[in-house]
């Protein structure tokens, strides 16, 4: 009886190990795409344009940094903005 709770002590804490190094792992990804985010709206607010291709993957990396890695709105102000910049032609 004591293996078996020690293999289940074992198999507890081995996922528990794997739970946390997805989150860190999460995290991670989380603070880079806030970071890409970041810097690529701060090179179009600098310019004062934008084109409508680079507006949409900022869009779309708003989206992930979001949604899918659970962002806690940082970025919003900045895609607010740049949704206000007036459009150009790309390049």
């Amino acid at each position: 009886m004591t293996s078996a709770l020690t293999f289940a002590q074992f198999l507890m804490n081995r996922r528990d190990n794997s739970r946390k190094k997805t989150e860190v792992t999460r995290k991670a990804l989380r603070y880079l795409m806030l970071y890409i985010i970041q810097e690529r709206a701060k090179q179009h607010l600098r310019t004062q344009r934008i084109s409508l291709e680079e507006r949409r993957l900022l869009h779309c990396w708003h989206e992930v940094y979001h949604t899918g890695l659970g962002g806690n709105g940082d970025a919003d102000a900045l895609l607010r903005q740049i949704d206000s910049l007036p459009t150009c032609e790309r390049g």
